[in-house]
């Protein structure tokens, strides 16, 4: 899969994805302290190869899948490090999300929080 990288990428050559839609959201409280979201929704063939999948990308630093380009919501060149992430396995589809501080301040609880609930969000 061409918009992944590392052992995720490993992992799709050895494995096919039947499916794959990502989507880029801002998410702020109206005081100013604004995050960015990447939710992407991974098919696979079966319920195994998902909850190999799953187990991979929960290992940090084992690669990821490429958000969409933040530049599409105006903050340029935000870097998702994978520290902010939740994920949900739901038969063969997992929903990745992962979360970045944009402006203000969100501490690392909230920003995980933000993306372990975001991980529930239905397929778009």
């Amino acid at each position: 899969m061409a918009v992944s990288f590392g052992q995720i990428r490993d992992f799709f050559t050895r494995t096919r994805c039947t499916s794959l839609d990502r989507a880029l959201f801002l998410v702020g409280d109206g005081a100013g302290n604004t995050a960015v979201l990447s939710v992407a929704w991974v098919g696979l063939a079966s319920a195994r190869d998902a909850d190999k999948f799953e187990s991979g990308m929960k290992i940090h630093g084992s690669g990821d899948i490429r958000p969409l380009d933040s530049a599409m919501l105006g903050p340029a060149d935000i870097r998702f490090t994978g520290e902010n992430y939740g994920s949900d396995r739901n038969g063969k589809t997992v929903t990745v999300a992962e979360t970045e501080l944009v402006s203000g301040h969100l501490d690392r609880d909230t920003l995980d929080a933000i993306a372990e609930v975001s991980a529930y969000l239905p397929r778009i």
